[in-house]
């Protein structure tokens, strides 16, 4: 490939930039700014094209008008936008001279995406002779194929910053990422691949390999957006139409918008921090590369080499040679399923058990109280290792430490999960531990629509046995068995649906059909603790003609990564000082406290949906990002009206709380406060946003600053949203 149809190389260093803060507001045709507006709009009508008479007023009305105002309230920009079906469309975006280069486009539009989360994204098209591209790549869009313009010899190009991608374009992508190992490609092994493709004269020894067939069995060379602002800096128009076409033969991944600023801002952090010169157009294609689903970058740029051991550090994406990967594609097609995952915002971290650690989790997990021979149990390990397709044994462990507990799944049956080996030790943690693993392992379960778990280690400690008899697993033959439902039914509908379900199954499932007839009892389905001792029976199953009362309480952010939320709870691992105690993280119990002012009748038994506020408060509460959203539901098994010091003696040891934060609380007139005891919170897979929640409960005002009790018909609506 010639030189000059090459990328221009990056030079310009990472700067530290604080931009001014401006006020954005929303306008309608009332406002004293709309005379402003139309004002800089003529001042700049030859690069933003004329306008028809009156539309400023329309859009203003419309409330279609975003204004940018300094300290002194004085408008200094505008921009004007338009909705196009599923998309936003941005017409004009004007800034006044004096607010230029100070972040007030930026900010502008920051202010639509916030405002148009709900639908797919923005467009807009920008001529390419105002040379704006650098601009609108920074502002987070992707360009496109260009168009003509009206103009004469003049091209616009089509600009997109996708909020939600098509469901049926997101599910080819996981098919494909499911079917091989998938790296991402860096803009240097594209070109070159280009220029293979092109038959241009380079050394293509190297390039040659990616290409090959037994390669491509096993990989899937994948690129993300920003390729696509890279091409577009190409100035041959041929070119860069030809680099499009053959950049949309690639997978091309896609990744959360909002997760990419906040890498992007950590990234660009680590770059200034390891003096490291990286042009803004390859930060951004690393940026998107962390934050899409390959856990795998391949690069010959030196610079990228270089920054790999900081990028895997930091972002768990392994920057390879593609010489290298080769060498270990085997090694690398595993490496995913080996990835440590920390547990509920603590220190502690799963990973899955490679083959060579037989010896080490014999010496830490046989039992030999129970008199287990030593050799068999190695052996059975040797097997399940041997035979990763049918089982997965995971190890918890104290960062790099001695292992804290092994748990083996078998994965033959369909309906049923089964538990062989589950072993947690004689340390501090064994009894929370024990029960963590048993409730995460019954979530497992139902998440992978199987009906049933069966613990069949007959070597099981102590601990482990007292677990499982309170966690309603019931005794058969050959160990213990536990319902898990995944379903979402009436009384009478899960009667039928248990009875189906256990028609063909032997003596065992006597249990379960027993369970069937007891529900058809009406005084059950009008009794709220009995209804909700059937669903923690056959838990996550909810009956939705229950009597059980269900209120949406906002919480925190701070509190929710204390409580229950793990996303939330990792976050605060990445802050200096900060993590769950392992003892109190892994608890099935809680108590939140707040006070008794509007608590709509809130009282147990019934459940809660939690919805993590966007209030955030000082200290270690700030910081957390992703919040407005209901995370997780639970069942309140108690709520107690006392005093301060009394309810924190009472729970201190289900406590986050210190008894400062307590003191904090507001009192009634009595002096009094609110203590709500709860337990088995379900963490939702998807988070049900706050927009979503207006919808179901068809309230365009919607304040959550207090419990909320809400009908069977809405929770119903509301938890069948958590796995879509």
């Amino acid at each position: 490939m010639k030189e000059k149809n090459r990328y221009e190389a990056g030079k310009d260093k990472q700067k530290v930039k604080t931009d001014v803060h401006f006020k954005i507001e929303q306008i309608d045709n009332h406002s004293p700014y709309l005379e402003t507006v139309k004002k800089l709009g003529r001042a700049n009508s030859k690069t933003l094209g004329n306008f028809p008479k009156g539309a400023f007023e329309d859009h203003a009305a419309r409330r279609q008008i975003l204004v940018a105002l300094d300290s002194e309230s004085s408008c200094v920009g505008y921009l004007l936008y338009r909705r196009s079906r599923d998309w936003f469309a941005i017409t004009h975006l004007c800034i006044d001279p004096s607010g230029r280069d100070k972040g007030a486009a930026k900010q502008l539009v920051d202010r639509l995406k916030q405002i148009t989360t709900s639908a797919r994204g923005i467009k807009l098209k920008c001529r390419r002779d105002y040379n704006l591209q650098g601009m609108w790549s920074s502002f987070g869009f992707i360009a496109t194929l260009d168009v003509e313009a009206r103009a004469k010899n003049k091209k616009l190009t089509p600009w997109v910053f996708e909020h939600n991608p098509l469901p049926l374009f997101s599910t080819m992508i996981q098919q494909q990422l499911e079917s091989k190992l998938c790296a991402i490609i860096a803009p240097d092994i594209f070109l070159d691949l280009y220029g293979e493709e092109n038959n241009e004269n380079i050394d293509s020894e190297e390039e040659n390999i990616l290409l090959a067939d037994w390669v491509q069995a096993e990989l899937n060379l994948c690129i993300n957006d920003e390729i696509f602002n890279q091409i577009n800096r190409v100035h041959n128009n041929q070119e860069r139409d030809s680099q499009h076409y053959f950049a949309q033969s690639f997978t091309c991944l896609p990744c959360n918008n909002q997760r990419l600023e906040e890498n992007l801002n950590l990234l660009q952090q680590i770059i200034i921090k390891n003096n490291f010169v990286l042009d803004e157009y390859n930060l951004r294609y690393l940026a998107r590369s962390i934050t899409s689903e390959s856990n795998v970058f391949l690069s010959r740029d030196k610079q990228l080499l270089d920054l790999a051991d900081i990028i895997y550090e930091n972002f768990r994406l392994s920057v390879i040679h593609p010489e290298e990967l080769i060498n270990q594609l085997d090694e690398l097609r595993d490496k995913p399923d080996y990835q440590p995952v920390r547990i509920s915002g603590t220190t502690l971290e799963q990973i899955q058990v490679r083959s060579g650690q037989e010896d080490l989790l014999v010496n830490y997990f046989y039992n030999s109280q129970l008199r287990e021979n030593k050799t068999d149990f190695q052996q059975k390990i040797r097997h399940y290792l041997a035979e990763h397709d049918k089982f997965e044994s995971i190890v918890v462990r104290e960062s790099d430490n001695n292992p804290l507990a092994l748990i083996v799944y078998g994965k033959q049956k369909k309906h049923e999960l089964e538990i062989l080996i589950l072993r947690v030790g004689n340390h501090n943690l064994s009894s929370t531990l024990a029960r963590h693993i048993i409730f995460k392992s019954i979530l497992k379960s139902a998440r992978e629509q199987r009906n049933f778990t069966r613990i069949t280690d007959q070597y099981l400690e102590s601990t482990i046995s007292e677990a499982i008899q309170q966690d309603a697993f019931v005794k058969v033959s050959n160990g213990w068995m536990k319902a898990n439902l995944s379903v979402v039914k009436t009384s009478s509908q899960l009667s039928e649906y248990l009875t189906n379900l256990v028609f063909n199954f032997g003596d065992e499932y006597n249990f379960i059909r027993e369970l069937a007839n007891n529900i058809n009892n009406e005084n059950i389905v009008i009794d709220a603790q009995s209804s909700i001792d059937i669903e923690r029976f056959l838990f996550p199953a909810k009956i939705t003609d229950s009597e059980i009362a269900t209120f949406i309480i906002p919480i925190q952010p701070r509190w929710a990564s204390y409580l229950f939320d793990e996303h939330l709870a990792n976050q605060m691992l990445a802050l200096p000082g900060f993590g769950s105690k392992p003892e109190l993280a892994f608890n099935r119990e809680a108590v939140y406290y707040r006070a008794i002012q509007n608590s709509r009748g809130l009282n147990a038994p019934c459940r809660i949906l939690w919805y993590v506020s966007e209030t955030q408060g000082e200290g270690r509460g700030k910081g957390f990002q992703d919040v407005g959203y209901i995370s997780a539901c639970s069942y309140v098994d108690e709520v107690i009206i006392g005093k301060s010091k009394e309810l924190y003696r009472r729970f201190q040891r289900l406590g986050v709380y210190n008894e400062r934060d307590i003191e904090k609380i507001q009192t009634d007139k009595n002096a009094n406060i609110m203590a709500i005891r709860f337990s088995d919170t379900e963490l939702f897979n998807n988070h049900i946003s706050f927009q979503e929640l207006q919808q179901v409960l068809d309230k365009d005002k919607l304040l959550l600053i207090s419990p909320n009790k809400i009908n069977n018909e809405s929770f119903i609506k509301l938890y069948n949203l958590r796995n879509r």
